[in-house]
């Protein structure tokens, strides 16, 4: 019967652990001492003394587990049955606490002591096997939910390990792959321009071409798994074209191959809006649903309708290509409207089956067996078969909806569990009220708090109601059933418990492995792939001077070894943690790269007073920014300015080439914004007077943790 979802934070589980291993204890000791407190009246001696050692046992249940607490808690168990005549049902906790330390030595003479108190009492083989079975559960079921909970605190305590296991995992994968192919390149082109010799920039510039596109081809890959990048890029471009942008995320990272599809379409689609340029609002819509993603971008330019044919077409081949579809048109309230669903990634959700989790189980289906026994013990003979029928389906219905949270037909389930359950009670024997508990425990499981207290409720009331019909006591069997309940929803809760654990340990696993794979693409584009653009700059400017003024040509080819030397060392400080970059370095070499493509630099501010913390963010929005002037403007003149207070470090960049500035989403402006948001300052882009304005803040002292713990601290 399924949950009604009901979830726990993970710092509250350990102590929803404990409660409920203390719960199902309480719940079977507390049969004995409401009977006492009935007996105080008549035999106030024997009802204190059954108190008193109902307390002892349960009091005990707090300490740590040794010899001496069990035999102190046996002890008090037999200290109340013999001589205050307490039912022998009351060693269950204590036959609990001897099989979870293994003392199976203990379990032959305390059974056996019991089964002769519980004979000379009754004179019934049939009552003491019936007892000295409940003692057994008892004492399984103690042994069950003690291990869950145990299980459940390691689950629980090795989440942040698994996820920092899984981020060094993840980053010495992404190292081998880069030192494959892009190590290499870097080595050629620094062993190339070593040699000072004009006649090898031809093959310097294939070799750094191929190293870019190689880097730009890994950056991608890497950030394929999440589409959030993707969507925090389109609304930095929307925003810069002064289009009002909202993006509502409805799916579930990663995303894996359904993200780079739907990331390549809302790139295509943004810009293409971002190009017809006639919009006022754009909206970007996700969802997740039937194991599928949509994505819906939407804006209020009515001749955005203009998108294309050719690249709607090209974008529905691609969509087409992953399973998916695309569609575009007009929407009733005038909105122009693309709307793209891909299929989305499986992802393996099912737990691990832990040892410890399948003994649990085995105990638990155990216990059903045992309740079949315990009620075929009392069913007339005629009627035997019939309950064996019922007593299957209960069973099945319990391993399936209840042990095995299946969804599909729960509350069907529910109704025939609640029919078999009253319907057979007059007829199939006094022990057939246990199946209340079996059903009141899986209603509290199975439904939500507000529906499922008055559920459990009614089915009590009405069990109670049947008992004093048949000239029972409704008081006794409501009791028992109560007990029964508990014992039922501890051991289920805990055992999804376990399971909602393990689920969200692997949730924070993955996440972690997405949040390393997108730290390793946003360093690769703004440190090596800026640092390439700057060689190809370089080394085309070297090879156009060879002949003209040799003497530079030189310089740049210097330059360039400098650069890719640089580069190998980001290469190698990319895979093994954050980079304290020389802001000075960083501002010396985007002068020498603007005025290397004929761009008058004007330097302001002192970058020496820039804290280095600062210095490490703002220097790889420096390149970003020169980048975007190279590449996305015609610019002749720049001024780079950095301003320093007690509070915040504000770098300027900004060109006069500011009519073709705005570039197509990706890595750059939306992968700025994401790494200044994760330091807690801000970055704008957007045209000024007539220039083009690049502006980052950073807070002193700025917080530039090692990419693991930040990791962790973001999705623990």
């Amino acid at each position: 019967m399924r949950g009604g979802g009901r979830t726990i934070g993970n710092e509250a589980a350990p102590r929803l652990a404990n409660g409920l291993v203390f719960a199902v204890a309480a719940a079977l000791v507390s049969v004995h001492f409401f009977k006492a407190v009935g007996r105080l009246p008549s035999d106030p001696a024997a009802g204190v003394t059954i108190i008193a050692a109902c307390s002892a046992i349960l009091g005990l249940e707090f300490r740590r587990a040794s010899l001496a607490r069990v035999l102190t808690q046996l002890a008090c168990g037999f200290a109340a049955i013999v001589p205050a005549g307490a039912s022998v049902g009351l060693l269950a906790v204590p036959v609990g606490a001897v099989f979870l330390q293994g003392w199976w030595v203990l379990a032959p003479p305390v059974l056996g002591a019991a089964a002769w108190v519980q004979a000379v009492r009754t004179e019934s083989v049939r009552d003491t096997a019936d007892t000295v079975t409940m003692i057994v559960l008892g004492g399984m079921m103690v042994y069950a939910v003690t291990t869950l909970a145990a299980l459940a605190r390691r689950v629980h305590g090795t989440r942040l390990t698994l996820a920092a296991a899984a981020v060094t995992a993840e980053r010495l994968r992404i190292a081998e792959g880069l030192d494959a192919e892009l190590a290499a390149g870097l080595g050629r082109i620094r062993e190339l321009a070593d040699r000072g010799d004009p006649s090898v920039l031809d093959r310097l510039l294939g070799d750094a071409r191929t190293t870019l596109a190689a880097t730009r081809a890994t950056a991608a890959e890497l950030r394929s798994l999440s589409l959030a990048p993707e969507a925090a890029s389109a609304r930095a471009l929307l925003q810069a074209a002064g289009i009002e942008a909202t993006v509502t995320t409805g799916h579930t990272e990663p995303l894996g191959p359904a993200g780079t599809v739907l990331a390549t379409v809302l790139r295509e689609v943004v810009t293409a809006v971002v190009r017809v340029g006639d919009a006022q609002r754009c909206r970007i819509l996700t969802g997740e649903a039937g194991g599928q993603v949509t994505l819906r971008v939407l804006s209020d330019g009515a001749p955005t309708a203009a998108l294309g044919a050719d690249v709607l077409d090209e974008l529905a081949e691609r969509v087409r290509a992953g399973g998916g579809r695309l569609g575009a048109g007009l929407e009733a309230d005038g909105w122009f409207a693309v709307e793209a669903v891909v299929p989305s990634t499986p992802v393996a959700v099912d737990p691990v089956e832990t040892p410890e989790l399948r003994r649990a189980n085995l105990v638990y289906y155990l216990l059903l067996a045992s309740f079949c026994l315990r009620t075929l013990l009392y069913v007339p003979a005629v009627l035997i078969a019939p309950a064996v029928v019922v007593l299957a389906v209960l069973c099945g219905l319990q391993a399936v909806y209840s042990v095995r949270d299946a969804k599909r037909g729960s509350r069907s389930a529910i109704v025939l569990f609640a029919l078999l359950t009253f319907l057979p009670m007059r007829w199939f024997g006094q022990n057939w009220i246990a199946s209340l508990g079996l059903l009141a425990g899986s209603l509290a499981i199975a439904l939500p708090g507000r529906i499922a207290v008055p559920a459990v409720t009614a089915a009590l009331a009405l069990g109670g109601a049947m008992a004093a019909w048949d000239g029972a006591s409704a008081a006794s069997a409501v009791l028992n059933a109560l007990v029964t309940c508990f014992i039922v929803y501890g051991f289920l809760r805990l055992a999804r418990l376990v399971r909602e654990l393990q689920q969200a340990n692997e949730g924070l696993t993955r996440a972690a492995i997405v949040t390393e794979r997108l730290r390793a693409a946003r360093d690769l584009h703004d440190l090596l792939g800026h640092g390439l653009a700057a060689i190809l700059l370089k080394a085309e400017l070297a090879r156009r001077l060879a002949d003209a003024d040799p003497g530079r040509s030189l310089a740049e080819i210097r330059d360039v070894a400098r650069l890719a030397a640089q580069g190998e060392s980001e290469l190698r400080a990319l895979t093994g943690g954050s980079r304290e970059l020389s802001f000075r370095d960083e501002l010396a070499s985007a002068a020498a790269v603007l005025a290397a493509a004929d761009v008058a630099v004007e330097v302001e501010g002192d970058e020496a007073a820039v804290p280095a913390e600062a210095g490490a963010v703002l220097g790889v929005v420096l390149r970003e920014a020169v980048t975007n002037v190279l590449r996305h403007s015609a610019a002749r003149h720049a001024r780079i300015a950095v301003t320093v207070t007690a509070a915040a470090v504000r770098l300027d960049v900004e060109n006069d080439g500011a009519g073709t500035s705005i570039g197509t989403p990706g890595s750059g402006v939306g992968g700025l914004t994401l790494r200044l948001a994760e330091h807690g300052g801000t970055f704008t882009a957007g045209a000024d007077d007539g220039w083009w304005l690049v502006r980052a803040e950073v807070p002193v002292p700025s917080v530039v943790a090692h990419p693991e713990n930040a990791v962790l601290e973001q999705i623990a």
